[in-house]
Order: C-alpha cells, then sequence, then structure tokens
C-alpha cells in the first residue's frame, strides 16, 4: 500500500478528463506535506515508474505542474481509456450461470501481474543493493580504524 494511495483514489473518482489543484489542494488529499523536490523540480511531476506517479499514471492520467502558481493539472493522456461506469442488476436478477468475477483495479492488482513482480523485484535488488552498501561501509570504517591502530603502535 502507498502512502500517494489517496490521491490516486482522488483521481480515479474524478470524471472529468482534468483535474486542477493547488499544492495544498493536493497536501489535504494526501494528508501530510509535498516533499520540497514536488514544490521546487519538474522531474518529480515525470515519470511513470515512481510510487507518487503511479497514483496518477495507474488512472490515466499526465501530470503537469506550475511552480509559479503552485498548481499541477493532471490531464488524462489522449491514450488513456475513458473511464467507463458499468451499472449492474442486484446479483438476484442476472442468472447464475450469467455472474462474472469482477475484474480488479489496475490499482488492486495482485502479486501475478508482471508489473507487480517486477516491483518486487525492484525492491528486492534494492534491498541487496543497500546490504552490499553497508557491508562496504563497514568493512571501511574496519579499515579505517585498524590504520588508526597501527599508527598508536
Amino acid at each position: 500500500m502507498s502512502k500517494y494511495n489517496p490521491l490516486s483514489d482522488r483521481l480515479a473518482g474524478h470524471p472529468a478528463n482534468e483535474w486542477q489543484a493547488s499544492f495544498a489542494e493536493i497536501e489535504e488529499v494526501l494528508g501530510f506535506p509535498l516533499p520540497k523536490s514536488a514544490r521546487t523540480g519538474k522531474s518529480w511531476w515525470s515519470g511513470m515508474d515512481k510510487p507518487h506517479a503511479r497514483a496518477w499514471s495507474a488512472h490515466g492520467f499526465e501530470a503537469d505542474v506550475d511552480h509559479a502558481r503552485s498548481l499541477v493539472t493532471f490531464r488524462r493522456s489522449e491514450t488513456a481509456p475513458a473511464a467507463v461506469a458499468t451499472v449492474l442488476p442486484p446479483v438476484g436478477e442476472i442468472p447464475p450461470e450469467r455472474v462474472e468475477a469482477p475484474v480488479p483495479a489496475p490499482a488492486t492488482v495482485d502479486a501475478a501481474t508482471p508489473r507487480a513482480a517486477a516491483g518486487s523485484r525492484h525492491r528486492t535488488l534494492g534491498m541487496a543493493a543497500l546490504a552490499a552498501g553497508g557491508v562496504a561501509v563497514v568493512a571501511g570504517l574496519g579499515a579505517l580504524l585498524m590504520k588508526g591502530l597501527r599508527r598508536r603502535t
């Protein structure tokens, strides 16, 4: 579960193809302040591989930031499929042979999907890199300590 799910939920339920929001409005939806990089840089708002960017890209939106006005315009991309509302009659009115299991929304995709598996691989590689970095730091500190001890003797 991402801390950006409230923004994802807000955009999932947005009926129009565009939503213009101030930084304050986005922070109100999220329940926490935006990072400094979101307020000052354009790169935070671009790229689809970041957890915060998936909050809007999962629903076909692209973000356009105007730092001078502290505004973000979320627009549905031209290639994104239009949101379609499906109204089904109550279950008792559908013959049992016609009842189908609901298809999960993109935000609730399970770990069996390639995208979720890729995210899991990235996390695993990230943790391995973090562990290797930690080992290198400890080894470097040990080497410095030994060097310092040699000078004293």
